[in-house]
């Protein structure tokens, strides 16, 4: 159940409610005019999908100022300082997120106010608006990760120095894995995290064939990945080495090989944790692999 912090500022114009059924507040625009705040508008994310609010204000002859962006999952919009001058309009803006702190925006004249509760983060917005913003205030919901994300680290990738760099980033486990298969190899990875209550799928790494994907689904949360071993091996035609098969590894149980076991033996672990994003490099094929992990907890 989100937490209501109850408008700062005035109550001139008419009152406004993005709702608090967001998981996140994803980016902020904020344009001062010259009596104050002329407007903000919010972009959230709810169950993956991005959600752009109704503008609340109006355009007039405002600047905007440039759009400060959250990086969610990793990052969470932590507090929000403001001012409101004695006829009830907020004179300033500054957005505190749990990596940055953006730009003032506007004036710092007039009655300061936070708005912000120990251990929560941002989830929405609701006021009263007209011409200008007179008053703001937010719906704040319980942090869902118990284990901070920053604490993962990355194991080396293994593989061939061939192709662009990708990076899944990290996340709090890997609820399914796609594996595409080529004449030569692995033609492409994609994977399926989880954060919180949200399914994260992440891009196609690679270059699905004709073949398609072959899947291996975990139950998560009880299960999660431990290692990740696999071959690689150097093709015709080719100067560098290419994945020619993964197998994954569970807590309970490990995948059927995907791909052809063929070439140099590798594998991906560090004892004790568990696999929660993915990371390497690609083109018409993978080259390379590696992991984010975090540690078990029981």
């Amino acid at each position: 159940m989100a937490q209501k912090v109850e408008a700062q500022g005035g109550k001139g114009g008419k009152q406004w409610d993005d709702g608090s059924e967001h998981d996140a507040v994803t980016k902020i625009q904020v344009a001062a005019g010259g009596s104050g705040i002329q407007y903000v508008q919010f972009d959230y994310v709810k169950n993956g999908q991005t959600v752009e609010a109704p503008l609340r204000g109006v355009k007039g002859r405002s600047i905007a100022a440039d759009p400060f962006v959250i990086s969610h999952p990793e990052e969470h919009l932590v507090s929000v300082e403001g001012w409101y001058n004695p006829e009830g309009l907020i004179q300033g803006l500054k957005f505190k997120s749990n990596k940055k702190t953006s730009e003032l925006i506007g004036y710092d004249d007039g009655t300061p106010f936070t708005l912000q509760v120990q251990d929560k983060k941002i989830i929405g917005f609701h006021g009263f608006a007209g011409d200008y913003v007179h008053s703001l205030g937010a719906y704040f919901a319980p942090l869902t990760s118990s284990t901070p994300l920053t604490l993962a680290k990355k194991i080396p990738a293994l593989g061939s120095d061939e192709g662009t760099a990708w990076d899944d980033g990290a996340h709090q486990g890997v609820k399914k894995v796609y594996v595409g298969q080529g004449q030569d190899g692995v033609s492409a990875v994609k994977f399926e995290y989880v954060n919180g209550s949200q399914v994260v799928v992440g891009d196609e790494r690679g270059k699905t064939t004709l073949l398609g994907f072959e899947e291996f689904e975990l139950d998560y949360p009880s299960e999660y990945i431990t290692a990740v071993d696999g071959t690689f091996d150097k093709i015709f035609g080719s100067d560098s080495a290419v994945i020619t098969m993964l197998r994954f590894k569970t807590n309970k149980r490990t995948s059927n090989p995907f791909g052809m076991e063929a070439g140099i033996p590798f594998e991906l672990k560090e004892e004790g944790h568990k696999m929660v994003g993915f990371y390497g490099k690609a083109n018409e094929v993978l080259h390379q692999v590696g992991a984010h992990v975090l540690p078990v907890t029981n």
